[in-house]
């Protein structure tokens, strides 16, 4: 049995065949990294779950503790005119807290219709604290909802993209 060799090859030069070489890089296929992968997107998933659930118990608790008003405080101070005369400022918008209330100043409860057009009705002192506080629940409910709608969004954002993925898998 006869070899053909080339003219140009020498003898004393050693001929390696080029293996290809593989990494440890993360674009290796690494099923193990896929799946943990996974694990935490479904991690993720449960706790918006179990936060959507928390929300929603919230909600209803605020909702059970008393009335919720859409609608905001202003008040209108007294200034002693030069003649000893109280004169009335105008109504500003104010951040009632549960504290001490100016006895000297007058208040009026504030909203929008469902039209959007501007009602007003005067707030009595006696009514100050229980006004203040289903404005406050209407805020924490207002919180919640945008809390919820923000987690909903997310849910929704890894819901397209393993859909996305799936199909795509599919191929």
């Amino acid at each position: 049995m006869s070899i053909s060799t080339d003219r140009n090859f020498e003898s004393n030069q050693l001929v390696t065949a080029q293996v290809p070489k593989f990494s440890n890089l993360r674009q290796d296929a690494n099923p193990i990294l896929a799946a943990h992968m996974l694990q935490e997107i479904y991690k993720m998933v449960t706790q918006w779950q179990q936060e959507l659930q928390n929300i929603e118990l919230q909600s209803l608790q605020i909702a059970a503790s008393g009335t919720v008003l859409a609608a905001w405080l202003e008040s209108r101070t007294f200034k002693i005119g030069i003649t000893g005369e109280a004169i009335a400022t105008p109504y500003i918008s104010v951040d009632i807290g549960l504290t001490a209330v100016d006895p000297q100043a007058g208040y009026r409860l504030c909203g929008l219709d469902e039209y959007g057009k501007l009602w007003t009705r005067p707030c009595s002192m006696a009514e100050i604290l229980s006004v203040s506080q289903a404005i406050a629940r209407y805020q924490q409910l207002k919180d919640l909802a945008e809390r919820k709608q923000q987690v909903e969004l997310h849910i929704r954002h890894v819901l397209e993209d393993l859909v996305h993925l799936r199909l795509k898998l599919e191929d």
